[in-house]
């Protein structure tokens, strides 16, 4: 009985925390937050990959993999982002596929701060959005 109780504060308080946690945020910040956790895939030019479907931020567990964009370029034709990160394993230029990018989908996200963003799985830009003037 002692164990269910346990369990059952600690999952009212899980809330609670959550709620807290966001307190401190400023409304921007909280916009951010809220944008990247609802943020699902666009099919791309992926085969196996379905429109919506597959979350864009924290495929890899709780380690954070989108990143505002430090600075976007072209190259050859090709859009390229940088990440904005001291992550050293993410500094780095990568190439954006089309089929990511937020602007060119049927039902497009728009950043929630104007800024830039991208989401990295291993090597790959699976989700990206341009911020305004971008």
């Amino acid at each position: 009985m002692r164990a269910i109780l346990t369990i059952v504060l600690t999952c009212l308080a899980l809330p609670a925390a959550a709620h807290e946690a966001h307190e401190d945020l400023t409304p921007e910040e909280k916009r951010v937050v809220e944008f990247l956790s609802t943020w699902k895939r666009p099919a791309g030019n992926f085969s196996s990959i379905k429109h919506r479907q597959e979350w864009c931020c924290y495929i890899n567990g709780p380690k954070q993999d989108c990143f505002r964009v430090k600075q976007v370029r072209r190259v050859d034709g090709v859009l390229e982002a940088f990440p904005d990160t001291s992550e050293p394993t993410y500094q780095k230029w990568y190439k954006l596929n089309t089929g990511v990018d937020e602007d060119l989908q049927k039902d497009p996200r728009e950043s929630p701060d104007g800024r830039s963003y991208i989401c990295i799985q291993g090597e790959l830009p699976v989700c990206f959005v341009a911020g305004s003037g971008q």
